[in-house]
Parts: C-alpha cells; structure tokens; sequence
C-alpha cells in the first residue's frame, strides 16, 4: 500500500511537472489533466480512510517507575463493554475495541471530520521485569489506566565448574 501510495503521489508530481515545462497544448492535455484528477481523489480517499487515522489510536502515555509500568489509554467515548485487554506469554499487552458511531452522526453533513470511528488494536512489548499476575486496571473518564508492578530482576547464578 505504501508503494501505490507513493507511485500515486510521484505520478500525481510528474504530471504537474510536466504539463507546467511545456507551454503548447497537446491534444492529450485534457486527458492527462482528468488522469491528473483521478490520482489526487485516490490520494485524498486514502489519507481519510479509517486504516490510515487509526494508526496512533488510541493515544497512549506509558510511565515508568523502579517498582512500576503505568499505562494510560485515552478512550473517550467508548463503553469498557467494547474494549478487550490481554498479555501473552511474550509480555505483549495487546487493547483492542470498537468506537461506534451513533446513526444520527452519520447521517450528519460534515465540512471537516477528524473524530475517529471504528475498530482498533495497539500491542505494546513490555519488560521481562513485570509481574502480569499483580496487574490492576481502572477505567475513569474515558481514561484506561493499568498499572503493572515490577519484579526484582532475576540475578544470573554462576555453577562453579570444577577442574580437573
């Protein structure tokens, strides 16, 4: 997808470069400029599409302490019904959920639209160091807030190898 995206955005380029270097009008100008139109309405149907704004969602803030992981999940607007949280045995937290929008909203005319609508999934890899078993979780205002505690550090044990 990133290559047609970038190939789209180099012909789009090309072509105004083109068109702009000759000043005599070819009989293919009016069909270059209609290509032209059509590349930059794919383009601009990609950038909205839901795929691409749901890339940072939900925004997160991770805080770290000797004895503790915080992580904060901004949420707005999404009942805790429809978020699912996990950790795997690889210590990969993983929320995923859905945002759904009302029918009203979409019925709505919208001159600019940038509250994102639908499903998400962010997996964040944590430290070797966390005690997934003392894991506790608040969800207040909109804001998941889990809190991992930490384990000491396993110290590496030396076997003393006799020599013979």
């Amino acid at each position: 997808m990133k290559k047609l995206f970038i190939s789209l955005i180099t012909a789009s380029l090309l072509g105004g470069t083109l068109s702009a270097a000759t000043n005599t009008t070819t009989p293919y100008d009016a069909e270059f400029a209609r290509m032209n139109q059509y590349f930059n309405s794919l383009i601009d149907s990609h950038i909205n599409s839901s795929a691409l704004n749901n890339i940072n969602y939900p925004r997160t803030n991770i805080q770290e302490t000797q004895k503790k992981i915080i992580i904060k999940f901004d949420l707005a607007g999404i009942e805790k019904k429809d978020i699912k949280l996990s950790i795997n045995d690889e210590k990969i937290l993983t929320i995923e959920g859905e945002k759904k929008e009302s029918k009203e909203e979409k019925a709505e005319n919208y001159v600019k639209k940038e509250i994102f609508f639908g499903s998400f999934k962010k997996m964040i890899q944590l430290p070797e160091t966390i005690n997934e078993e003392r894991l506790s979780t608040e969800f207040k205002n909109g804001i998941l807030t889990i809190t991992i505690p930490k384990k000491a550090p396993k110290k590496p044990k030396a076997k003393i190898i006799p020599i013979k």
